[in-house]
């Protein structure tokens, strides 16, 4: 019998209703309907402060990090995840700002201790206004390295281009269907 696995969305749209959301949502119907556990978090609605490099965290095992704000909640679910779906539409060739806090603050999850990401397997869906699929150069090589830097096996990637307004998505080729693929490719 197939292992079921938790899946963590972390949603990078300041649009409630954004393009991205839709696309991770369509992966996380489908990753439901394999039985598997979907939680999603809107990064938008929570403050979380930029980590300041203090390096605290590496010094102490017993907190992930030494600031105090709504990132608290959110190591447990991290490391609880057995997927980690980053949801963002594209902000100036990379993930949006919310998304990207968030992964600075995994700074005090560096592969090199004990409580670690490692492991993991993460998935990208991405969506811009840009008609160009180069457009995702820069977001696509920052994921990877970040990946690949945590150890996390990338299970794929969605980049959906020519979604500006909202409700593009829907309009937007095949890229539901591929996120709704994707979902129900998780074993």
């Amino acid at each position: 019998m197939r292992q079921k696995k938790k899946v963590l969305i972390l949603l990078g749209s300041p649009r409630e209703d954004g393009n991205s959301t839709r696309l991770a949502f369509a992966f996380a119907d489908a990753a439901s309907r394999k039985g598997h556990a979907v939680q999603s978090i809107r990064l938008s609605a929570l403050h979380i402060a930029p980590c300041n490099g203090c390096r605290q965290c590496w010094k102490k095992a017993s907190e992930p990090c030494v600031l105090r704000d709504d990132m608290d909640p959110v190591y447990p679910l991290l490391r609880a995840a057995d997927v980690l779906v980053f949801a963002t539409p594209l902000h100036f060739y990379t993930w949006s700002s919310p998304l990207k806090t968030l992964t600075d603050r995994l700074f005090c999850l560096d592969p090199q201790f004990k409580r670690n990401l490692k492991g993991k397997t993460s998935v990208l869906l991405a969506t811009a206004a840009d008609q160009r699929s180069a457009a995702f150069a820069g977001l696509r090589a920052t994921y990877r390295l970040v990946a690949d830097y945590m150890g996390w096996k990338r299970l794929g990637e969605v980049l959906a281009t020519g979604v500006e307004a909202e409700g593009d998505i829907a309009r937007a080729g095949r890229a539901l269907a591929k996120a709704d693929a994707l979902g129900a490719k998780l074993s």
